[in-house]
């Protein structure tokens, strides 16, 4: 539980009401951030399940307020809840014996695996009463966006009571997180009731740093006559620093401010029917501005493939996911991640296995031969692979091939050995030789440090032992992740998928907020993601918004969460990714997930392990210009017998109008809208005398 007593009085208000008595009670125990340290229910008196399978998993909520939590209390059993007597039960300690008090819920379903249509009952058991018996607000509707409190109902202290029993219970519909119906706990507020309560909050929202003289506040009402901003500096009281009482709209509004401080909290009310609404308690931190320095590191999903193509669609049934670029977590975060500055040029950000390894024996032939006086039986079948090896130092660690060459051959009808022989392999000190003859299995190898092994089935060579591993060493630092924390430097397989790009908080007094571009990401010399054949404003092309994952999505604020297709700053060509965030404070172990998960034109890319990983970065510092804008696309025309045929390259869409300042409207285009990439050709079969045609996007 987490109390807050705040008197904010009429020091430079200007009318903002006092919010005397916050109290929230949280599932999980706060101040928590790392779950392994503070596992399990909340155990401070305030909170207590009767509701067995409960465990710590789930996304938390991010509402103003919330305190700090890791994870939820979750339901996630195969079997369906019925039983009226499961549930929780709040004892929260509030200020104020008889006072009437307002309860808010939190809690977030992003991940949409949550109760559609659950309902609790909910009853005073003692020291108070309700003005609600039953809730729906922990369906996942109401979990998302997962910044929002949902309002209960009101409970009212007995006189002289002020810790109330409250008791949630299961009353109907589906719980069972098989069927990705699971139930949360999370957090509830309750905040005691004053005429400022009833005029609904509002929230500002980001991208906000010292260098603006403007702030967004959202969820403002249509009813609303002005919205007013307030600043509290470290250590002093809210003061309003600016207003809008003309032009307010229902919705998003935009209020001029001044005297931004950095690591200042803001905040900002509305004002409906002369009745201001109470400055929150909290308010979102002031950032230094675009961009402060960061850590970024890959995250890979290890896969069992031996082939695949960089940039496909990438396998996905491995949970074992790995930190590319970092050995350490803390919080989740890979927190030794390489440190990236800003630029004012386009930087390459790279990350490597550094694997050692050895190549594959090819060409490999077979040939009969005398080996008298011993050899193989007429009509033996024989078979063998060919590993090449090395010794890598310090360790003294004998590497192998990943792949084996192979070649077979049966003998003559006379008594015969076999000269086999194969290609040399660079850097290769010898090769192992496994055999098999009658299809028994290859149980027994020969080491030999020419390119060819006459075999005159002499049991003397061919000695037991068949080992081929590892085929490589590694480097370069990883870490697993997921489902726990475990091996160092030890990322397994050939081929693994890019999961995502990591961005860790660098800067511990910046919130940011940060605005950068992502180019040409490639593994190895194969550039496969250059974001061209995309139209610009495409979103969930290459990345999803910075928002989507759950792990992450409680460390930065609402907005900006941005991740689109743009055209007006690329590295090469025209178009690059745009990716804009803010930290929700500037405390060590936030960090971002990048997904690749679910986008076009590839999810989940697979990437060759033993190549390096590539991208363009541009972070540009504080007030710094964009460079130029990429030039625009060309379009040509061409007359082909009566009809005009319009050719152009690039992922653009086509417009055209009957006059040259519009409208203009979209031209029809039989191709695929996730490989927008020309050239193409569209022929003017329309009868109109002069039409003229655009290229967006």
């Amino acid at each position: 539980m987490k109390k807050i007593l705040l008197l904010l009085c009429s020091l430079g208000l200007a009318g903002g009401a006092a919010l005397a008595d916050i109290v929230y009670v949280t599932a999980r125990p706060s101040p928590c951030t790392v779950t392994a340290n503070c596992p399990g229910p909340n155990t401070d008196g305030t909170y207590s399940e009767q509701f067995p399978g409960l465990t710590d998993a789930g996304a938390v909520g991010t509402a103003p307020g919330h305190p700090k939590t890791t994870v939820s209390r979750c339901y996630y059993g195969s079997a369906d809840i019925t039983d009226p007597s499961y549930g929780v039960t709040l004892t929260p300690t509030l200020g104020v014996p008889g006072g009437v008090y307002q309860i808010h819920y939190n809690f977030n379903s992003l991940a949409g695996n949550t109760s559609t249509n659950v309902i609790l009952s909910v009853a005073c058991t003692s020291g108070g009463t309700l003005s609600f018996s039953e809730t729906d607000k922990f369906q996942r509707r109401y979990g998302s966006p997962a910044n929002q409190w949902g309002f209960l109902g009101y409970l009212t202290n007995s006189p002289g009571s002020t810790t109330p029993t409250i008791e949630f219970r299961y009353k109907s519909g589906l719980v069972n997180g098989g069927a990705q119906n699971r139930l949360l706990f999370d957090c509830w507020r309750f905040t005691l009731y004053e005429p400022c309560l009833d005029v609904p909050t509002v929230e500002v929202v980001g991208p906000l740093s010292a260098a603006v003289n403007e702030v967004v506040v959202s969820g403002v009402s249509t009813q609303a006559t002005k919205v007013t901003a307030y600043q509290r500096v470290v250590g002093a009281n809210w003061m309003q620093i600016g207003s809008k009482d003309t032009g307010v709209t229902g919705g998003n509004n935009t209020v001029s401010v001044s005297g931004l401080v950095k690591n200042a909290e803001v905040s900002a009310t509305q004002t409906i029917n002369n009745q201001e609404g109470c400055v929150p308690a909290q308010g979102i931190l002031v950032g230094g501005g675009a961009n402060p320095s960061l850590r970024i590191a890959l995250t890979i999903r290890e896969t069992t493939n031996e082939t695949a193509t960089a940039g496909a669609p990438g396998n996905t049934s491995s949970t074992s996911l790995n930190f590319l670029g970092a050995t350490n977590v803390s919080g989740g975060a890979p927190i030794d991640a390489p440190i990236v500055y800003p630029s004012n040029g386009w930087q390459t950000i790279t990350f490597s296995r550094e694997s050692e390894t050895v190549g594959n024996p090819t060409n490999l032939t077979a040939a009969r031969t005398n080996t008298a006086p011993i050899g193989y039986y007429a009509q033996t079948p024989v078979e063998i692979q060919v590993y090449a090896f090395r010794t890598l130092l310090p360790e003294e660690t004998k590497i192998y091939s990943r792949v084996a060459g192979k070649a077979s051959l049966t003998t003559s009808n006379d008594f015969e050995g076999i000269l086999w022989s194969w290609a040399e392999v660079p850097g290769a000190e010898g090769y192992r030789v496994l055999r098999s003859y009658y299809g028994q299995g290859f149980f027994e190898g020969a080491d030999v440090t020419n390119t060819f092994f006459l075999d005159a089935n002499d049991y003397s060579v061919w000695i037991a032992g068949t080992e081929v591993t590892p085929s490589y060493v590694q480097r370069g630092p990883s870490v697993q992740w997921n489902p726990a924390i475990a091996k160092t430097n030890d990322l397994a397989g050939l081929w693994g998928t890019l999961e995502s790009i990591n961005f860790v908080i660098d800067s511990l007094d910046d919130t940011g907020p940060f605005d950068i571009y992502i180019d040409n990401i490639s593994n190895g010399s194969n550039v496969f993601q250059t974001f061209e054949a995309a139209p610009a404003g495409q979103t969930d092309y290459g990345f999803r918004a910075p928002g989507f994952s759950g792990t992450t999505s409680a460390h930065i604020l609402s907005a900006p969460n941005v991740s689109v297709v743009n055209n007006g700053v690329a590295d090469t060509g025209a178009k690059s990714l745009r990716v804009r965030w803010q930290w929700t404070n500037p405390t060590a172990s936030r960090w971002l997930r990048l997904t690749t998960s679910g986008v076009s034109p590839a999810s989940n890319p697979f990437v060759n392990l033993n190549e390096p990983i590539s991208f363009r970065l541009l972070m540009l510092p504080v007030g710094a210009p964009l460079p130029p804008a990429p030039p625009a696309p060309w379009l040509s025309a061409t007359m082909v017998e009566t009809n005009a045929v319009l050719e152009w390259e690039g992922g653009h869409r086509l417009q055209t109008a009957v006059d040259i300042s519009g409208p203009f409207t979209n031209v029809p285009q039989t191709i695929n809208p996730n490989t927008y990439l020309g050239p193409w050709t569209w022929t003017n079969a329309v009868s109109d005398p002069i039409r003229f045609f655009r290229l967006v996007d």
